[in-house]
């Protein structure tokens, strides 16, 4: 036997070819107020963290996902805070950059670090919106609380889990006090909404809270006050432990990160029952949410035990009376900045001197945040206007272009005469001239007085107005804030009733509170569009153990959430039932009636395309014989009839809407398969079922059903503990 051999000779060696990096392209547009650096170097940022007060720096990888997302809203938030810090982006992804290989082993982007010129760094490990970042910056500049009185305490306990406040002399206790604000830094990589307040009482101040010795550190909690007794040198660790050993909390929000839902939660649901309550989540205001102090008060309510008398005027009197001021104030800000908004920065200052220049009080009128006013909830009956109109707001910045971009109202009474008289003042810190001899006669002097100086204390009042007018225009826009309006006697009543449950039976609920605009697709996995709820609110019992949930889904308010409760260990609240039948916008799962859809639009689009084909070629074929033209018509008619005797058959879907209807109280004979989609001998029966049912398609009082297990909750005695289960429901039987 012959045997054929094959020798390979290698080319002649050569090293690989390597291609060079292409050079950094910007991350950020043109004009941002970020400064960007992609070919990754730190020097520069180095050396103006070690000058600003405070810094921001976003390190990021271009081809993220991640990062191109979270672009947008840092941006978004440096055009907001661009005054107060100081905004930087790296590329730490370039190749052969100095971020790169500094920063080598970071396992995801982007990564947004706080630096103060101290070398403190914080980390922000919230999402990536607008309102939590821009939540996170503003707890960065006042992470500490001044307190001079009980009062102040008593605000922050209301709309707060806990108080952490620190006594101390202001010229003794220096050391103290920076280590007391770097804690209260620290903890915003824990806490980045500031859900644990952190505050400073000083100089006499401390006598009114019956504090004897400073200084002295004390956990205010919901039902006890605990004082710290550590080492006085108080550093960040030990006090952030101190914090973390006693803090107890009766209700908290939680935001699960993107690679450890699961895990952030299933500690909860392995305790027992959850109270969950999906709401907005307002993060512009330095108070907490409507729907969040309404959690605490049925929290504090359920755990009071003993019937301890602070801890139910906290609930039923002090929470109560700051919700309703909450909402009193939000609703006279929204009218005050409604008419702030309307004229320009410079123009608040012109008011006084034009009328003595006789003139109205004519201004430019923000189209935008009119608009964002009439389409809010609460503007009943006023035309809505697009989203696109309002993108000519001229921002809080104040330059030489913020002139340009307002809509200037109609001159009255000679305005344009006065204006054009003396220049522009306000926060540009030019001097302002009149033509008066007496204003004229006064010796000229470059220091700024109190109404130049941009960091005195009339200007820097008028920022504070405009930055707080902004960020209500923001919440509206993202339709965040959302008070639920009570009823005092119904409230009460119902309050009492769950008093002290946690201690009278053995299952304890949890009271946790979600963003639903952020984490809607927890609640459509329960089985409820939450985003199409009144106020995308909705609240929820999910007993783990007893695989059961209970849904309050409209009128929520404090007396139905306690209803709920009280109902829930009564056992008289209903149980709520998951349908397949209810679609969601952002929740999919595999459908047979899509699939059997596009399969038939496709059959279709195929068979009009070999029609056309086909006519075509008859068309092109006009000169042949007669006898020619007959056969191939007659073929084409054989193969059109055969495929109009094919049919397509299937077994009939079913959900938990219809069930009862379809099988229970059918005429018919029916045969129900309950199966998964995780099953893999489901598929198996699913296909020995589907011939069965074929081939007794013609017996008219058999009906072959199916129905899916994992996304129905049916009644318990139709609830099956496997899958596949078959079942045959006789007829009348």
């Amino acid at each position: 036997m012959n045997q054929v051999g094959f020798e390979l000779t290698p080319p002649d060696w050569c090293p690989p070819r390597i291609s060079k990096a292409p050079p950094p392209a910007p991350f950020f547009s043109r004009g941002s107020l970020v400064h960007d650096w992609p070919s990754g170097a730190l020097g520069p940022t180095q050396t103006r963290v070690s000058q600003s007060e405070l810094s921001l720096v976003f390190y990021y990888a271009p081809w993220c996902a991640e990062s191109q997302h979270a672009r947008s809203v840092y941006d978004h938030v440096a055009r907001l805070y661009y005054r107060e810090a100081h905004f930087a982006a790296i590329n730490c992804w370039q190749p052969g950059g100095e971020c790169r290989l500094q920063y080598s082993k970071v396992q995801t982007w982007p990564v947004l670090m706080a630096y103060q010129p101290n070398g403190m760094a914080v980390q922000f490990h919230g999402a990536w919106t607008n309102s939590a970042l821009a939540r996170f910056v503003q707890s960065l500049i006042e992470p500490v609380h001044r307190m001079t009185g009980p009062g102040d305490l008593m605000n922050f306990m209301t709309g707060k889990d806990a108080v952490v406040v620190a006594f101390l002399d202001a010229e003794l206790d220096r050391r103290q006090y920076s280590r007391f604000y770097q804690t209260a830094l620290k903890w915003l990589e824990k806490d980045p909404f500031q859900e644990v307040a952190f505050g400073v009482v000083t100089g006499e101040s401390v006598d009114a809270f019956g504090v004897e010795e400073v200084p002295t550190i004390q956990l205010y909690l919901w039902n006890e006050t605990i004082q710290y007794h550590g080492n006085t040198s108080w550093t960040t660790p030990e006090v952030t432990a101190w914090i973390n050993k006693h803090i107890q909390v009766v209700s908290m929000w939680i935001a699960p990160p993107g690679s450890s839902k699961s895990s952030s939660l299933a500690p909860y649901f392995a305790q027992g029952p959850v109270l969950l309550l999906f709401s907005p989540r307002s993060l512009y205001g330095p108070s907490s949410s409507d729907a969040y102090m309404m959690l605490r008060q049925l929290g504090m309510q359920y755990y009071n035990c003993r019937g301890d008398l602070w801890v139910q005027e906290m609930a039923t009197k002090y929470i109560a009376e700051q919700r309703r001021v909450s909402a009193q104030l939000y609703s006279k800000l929204r009218e005050e900045c409604n008419a702030m908004l309307k004229r320009h920065p410079a123009q608040e200052e012109e008011d006084a001197v034009a009328a003595k220049d006789g003139c109205s009080k004519s201004s430019a009128i923000s189209v935008s945040f009119v608009s964002v006013l009439n389409s809010s909830k609460f503007a009943e009956g006023k035309q809505k206007q697009n989203v696109a109109d309002q993108n000519g707001y001229c921002d809080i910045e104040c330059d030489s272009k913020f002139f340009e971009c307002g809509v200037v109202g109609e001159d009255r009474g000679g305005c344009a005469a006065a204006r054009a008289k003396r220049k522009h003042s306000g926060l540009y810190g030019e001097g302002a001239r009149n033509n008066d001899d007496e204003e004229s006669s006064k010796p000229v002097s470059s220091m700024l007085d109190a109404e130049q100086d941009y960091r005195g204390p009339k200007l820097l009042r008028r920022f504070n107005s405009r930055r707080q007018c902004e960020l209500l225009r923001l919440n509206e826009l993202d339709n965040s804030e959302v008070f639920f309006h009570e009823s005092d006697d119904d409230a009460g009543g119902y309050l009492d009733l769950v008093k002290g449950l946690s201690c009278k039976y053995n299952k304890t609920l949890t009271f946790l509170g979600m963003d639903s605009s952020l984490y809607h697709a927890f609640a459509e996995r329960l089985g409820v569009d939450v985003l199409n709820e009144p106020n995308q609110s909705v609240a929820i019992i999910v007993d783990h153990e007893d695989e059961s949930s209970y849904l309050l889904r409209r009128n929520i308010n404090l007396a139905s959430m306690a209803k709920l409760v009280h109902g829930f260990y009564n056992r008289t609240y209903g149980r709520f039932r998951r349908s397949s039948n209810v679609s969601f916008a952002n929740t999919h799962s595999f459908s047979m009636h899509e699939l059997r859809r596009e399969s038939r639009r496709m059959v279709d689009s195929k068979r009009s395309e070999l029609e056309l084909m086909a006519q075509q070629q008859r068309e092109a074929s006009n000169e042949e014989s007669a006898s020619k033209e007959q056969q191939q018509h007659a073929k084409k008619s054989n193969d059109s009839v055969q495929v109009q005797h094919h049919q397509h058959h299937s077994v009939r879907e079913i959900n938990a809407h219809n069930f009862h209807h379809v099988v229970v109280n059918s005429n018919k004979t029916v045969v129900v398969h309950f199966y998964s989609a995780h099953c893999a001998f489901c598929g198996v029966l699913s296909q020995q079922l589907l011939t069965v049912s074929r081939l007794l398609r013609a017996q008219p009082r058999l009906e072959f059903v199916r129905v899916d297990g994992d996304r129905n909750d049916l009644r318990w005695e139709y609830s099956m503990d496997a899958f596949p289960t078959l079942i045959i429901f006789p007829n009348q039987r």
